[in-house]
């Protein structure tokens, strides 16, 4: 008899988001002629593929190591959602890209949290707080980069 995971449904729709992230940076990527847009839309699928890898994971492993990491990591509220350099946003597509992949990752981040809060079981709520935190980490990263244009 095969023990079947209450999670995987939780799981699954944490993967099927973050493909759904993935696939969207590396079409843009594609289709974009300019080296920094192109390489930062790579970063951030590189981080969706991680992303991916590591659901993958706690579907097999479960994730009482995700729970551990996040008690262990303040929680300072929600990350910044406010656009970056927006009088930039209509002459810079570098900005623009960033924006759009900030705005993403928060309505990830966001999606998450409700999730969390409307979980049935507490493992589930920490499950979804785990996966907003590795959201507000993304958003951060995003930050770092495009600040840097």
């Amino acid at each position: 008899m095969s023990h079947k995971n209450p999670l995987d449904p939780l799981l699954n729709i944490a993967m099927a988001m973050s493909t759904r992230h993935y696939e969207y940076y590396i079409e843009t990527a594609e289709q974009v002629q300019t080296p920094k847009v192109k390489a930062l839309l790579n970063v951030l699928a590189d981080t969706e593929r991680d992303l991916i890898a590591h659901i993958r994971h706690m579907m097999v492993t479960g994730i009482l190591d995700e729970i551990e990491v996040l008690e262990r990591v303040p929680t300072d509220g929600a990350p910044d959602d406010s656009p970056i350099a927006p009088e930039r946003i209509d002459t810079d597509p570098r900005i623009f890209v960033c924006n759009k992949a900030l705005e993403q990752e928060i309505k990830g981040y966001t999606f998450y949290l409700s999730l969390a809060a409307r979980a049935k079981t507490e493992v589930a709520s920490r499950l979804f707080e785990y996966l907003a935190f590795v959201k507000s980490q993304q958003i951060e990263q995003i930050r770092k980069v495009c600040m840097t244009f």
